[in-house]
């Protein structure tokens, strides 16, 4: 079946150093005032640490995966009666109950829990079934692998299964263990005490001061079991609703407002969503590091945008961004998509901005050495599902004054016939006056007197590896050498289509955010940025722009995996794993 998409205007070198955010504005909602704020990641083993009852948990949930069937009972204090034991071993020893306790494909033990045993309500009853008075049990176990449930209506008199509900995506009950260890995580957190404006090495202090409570939230996007603390300090009146990862063992992030509602409730996608909207989105943003400063904003359907970039205070970018990324499947014009990255609200993104940029430290990279890289991730709702994607913007800037404007992406898509098009429109800054570009022809420089397009398939290299060059006309500028495969596993390559057209301050050539441009399956040349050379226009004594669309293939060999992802169970649980597809070009300063 041929399908066809556009969506218009109307979603590793190193560890991560920080998360970076620019000025907030607080956003309204339910009639309270709320600030969000994103938890920054606590290794497990050092919350582990600081938790004496998570320490014990993790070694039961260890212990558990060993058994047969794998599965975390309940703590004896919480069964208080013999009927209740009697109705997990009964539903423990149903086999349609627990199907889903091993992993279908490999085998592999699943991390599983028993989160409730109690005696089932009449509404909860099936029509047709009947037990004795006091003898209908309700037992729920989930499981943390798939997110989801199952329910056994258990006839402790008869000794028997009545009735089993599978679950997905439910919203599961936890038991008295884990919403101890909920709590506990926040108050771990610091980013907790700092909303409550409470002091973060007395937690004790707090538990009495605090009224707490549970309610309920989802984890629409990770697919974990969460659950939402509320904790409201009585002297301030300030109320924070967090979010806690009961599969990562982790605070996800949270909400406060001067307010004494605590019966709302916030989801993981709304944080994220609020977080990146108050911060960043059509916001002028700064950040520096090294030699760096650069500029920076999250647009509607232009993903990021890096703008007036200074390596030593000269600026050397004006404006970069990927406008759209083109996807075509199966080798047929008209099979694909056209996915637009930006603002998770109020845009056309159907890839949606992933919490905020981050910024990683490169340490001597063997193709440029050292330096930092400026990363922001953009992720459909459900990805890695099928016909989802997760696409990262970065920017690499060097030491040396080098930089790379690079795309990921980290698949699946819909299918393992993919190409991936990113439209890069990259706006460089070599100094006053007039710009020149050339392309070395396989003996010199050949400048380039107007408005053309070529195909690196075609393309011949300097021995340095440099395909092109742009400069003013003291000569300075910047070599430009695109991925030709130097980078190892890293990279396959460009093979990009590249167009240089003259600068014009136009809100239609990508000064200010685009709609969708150009077809999102053609397979040549024709990819939008064509129509900024038609009818082609001298590039004598102008600025230049130039439009970069490099060709990703996806592949899932086993072995030769690039932009792809796969979900596996590791310990039990769900994890995503990738392997990243990244192209872009260098540039390399020119000294004179």
């Amino acid at each position: 079946m041929k399908f066809k998409m556009k969506l218009y205007k109307v979603l590793l070198l190193s560890l991560v150093l920080m998360i970076i955010s620019c000025k907030t504005d607080s956003r309204k909602g339910n009639s309270v005032q709320k600030h969000y704020v994103l938890a920054k990641s606590i290794p497990v083993a050092m919350m582990i640490s600081k938790i004496p009852q998570l320490e014990s948990y993790s070694k039961l949930m260890t212990e558990s995966l060993k058994k047969n069937p794998p599965v975390l009972l309940m703590e004896e204090k919480e069964l208080t009666d013999t009927k209740q034991r009697k109705a997990q071993d009964i539903a423990l020893s149903d086999r349609e109950f627990i199907r889903d306790v091993y992993h279908r494909e490999n085998g592999a033990p699943l991390r599983n829990e028993i989160m409730s045993v109690r005696e089932a309500k009449q509404d909860e009853i099936p029509a047709g079934v009947q037990c004795a008075t006091g003898d209908c049990f309700r037992v729920l176990m989930y499981n943390y692998y798939s997110n989801s449930s199952v329910i056994a209506l258990v006839d402790v008199g008869k000794g028997t299964v009545a009735n089993i509900k599978h679950l997905i995506d439910a919203e599961a009950e936890i038991n008295k263990r884990l919403y101890n260890i909920a709590i506990d995580i926040a108050l771990n957190s610091p980013e907790v005490f700092q909303s409550l404006d409470l002091d973060p090495n007395d937690i004790s202090s707090a538990r009495n001061s605090l009224e707490i409570n549970m309610i309920s939230t989802k984890c629409e996007r990770s697919k974990h079991l969460c659950v939402g603390p509320v904790f409201f300090n009585k002297k301030n009146k300030r109320t924070v609703w967090s979010i806690v990862d009961l599969t990562d063992w982790k605070l996800t992030g949270l909400a406060w407002a001067e307010s004494n509602e605590k019966d709302q409730k916030i989801t993981e996608m709304e944080l994220q969503n609020e977080f990146v909207m108050a911060h960043f989105c059509e916001k002028t943003c700064d950040t520096a590091f090294g030699d760096w400063k650069l500029n920076y904003r999250i647009v509607g359907s232009d993903g990021l945008e890096v703008f007036d970039v200074k390596y030593k205070d000269q600026k050397v970018i004006r404006s970069s961004k990927i406008v759209d990324w083109h996807v075509s499947y199966l080798n047929k014009p008209g099979v694909g998509y056209s996915d637009a990255t930006g603002c998770p609200m109020f845009s056309a993104a159907a890839v949606v901005a992933f919490n905020g940029p981050y910024i990683e430290e490169i340490k001597n990279d063997r193709n440029s050495g050292s330096g930092f890289a400026f990363v922001q991730d953009f992720r459909s709702p459900i990805w890695p599902a099928m016909c989802n994607y997760r696409y990262q913007s970065r920017f690499e800037f060097y030491d040396d004054g080098s930089f790379r404007i690079m795309g990921v992406n980290h698949g699946k898509g819909c299918n393992d016939s993919a190409v991936y098009k990113p439209v890069f429109r990259m706006d460089i800054e070599v100094g006053d006056g007039p710009e020149n570009f050339a392309m070395w022809n396989g003996n010199s420089w050949q400048k380039w007197d107007k408005e053309q397009w070529t195909d690196q398939n075609n393309a011949k290299y300097s021995k340095e590896g440099y395909w092109m060059k742009l400069t003013n006309d003291s000569g300075t500028g910047y070599y430009i050498e695109p991925d030709y495969g130097q980078y190892g596993k890293k990279g396959r390559g460009d093979a990009a289509f590249v167009y240089v057209s003259r600068f014009h301050d136009d809100l239609d050539e990508g000064v200010s955010d685009m709609v969708t441009i150009g077809d999102c399956c053609s397979y040549d040349y024709k990819q939008g940025p064509e129509k900024f050379l038609e009818p082609a226009e001298s590039l004598d004594k102008g600025k230049i722009i130039i439009w970069y669309v490099p060709r990703m293939y996806n592949d899932k060999r086993a072995g030769n995996e690039y932009c792809w992802a796969k979900m596996e169970a590791s310990d039990g649980k769900l994890e995503v794993r990738t392997w990243p597809g990244t192209i872009g070009p260098k540039f390399i300063p020119i000294r004179k």
